[in-house]
């Protein structure tokens, strides 16, 4: 796995207090989420965690400074426009990985870059 790909998280609660919060979803369907911690990290077999922001569905609303729009393409097979949401930022276990979906376009990953130094005030 590595920074900014985007994968499928299964959306399961975790059952052992130890364990780090999860992403959750009301509806607790699978969602896609884009992989933002260093490959440095991402790419040691046992560190068991991984840092990523959630995908949804590009709907009529506004734009915050946070938000990163993406447009589907053959490179990061989104079905549809999409709204990557920087400011939530979950650290979840690598094997809540489900399978990757597609890679983000390298002129998104500056955009996502600068939306999480503007949250995290970096």
């Amino acid at each position: 796995m590595n920074r900014f790909e985007i994968w499928n998280i299964r959306q399961q609660a975790s059952s052992r207090s130890s364990e780090p919060p999860q992403p959750a979803d009301k509806s607790k369907a699978d969602r896609p989420y884009i992989i933002v911690s260093p490959d440095a990290v991402n790419q040691v077999a046992a560190y068991p965690f991984v840092t990523v922001i959630p995908l949804q569905d590009r709907k009529q609303r506004k734009k915050y400074p946070t938000d990163v729009w993406i447009s589907p393409s053959g490179a990061n097979n989104l079905k549809k426009e999409s709204i990557a949401f920087c400011q939530l930022i979950y650290t979840i276990e690598k094997t809540f990985l489900d399978f990757r979906i597609g890679m983000l376009e390298s002129a998104y990953h500056e955009e996502i870059t600068a939306a999480l130094r503007r949250f995290l005030v970096l």
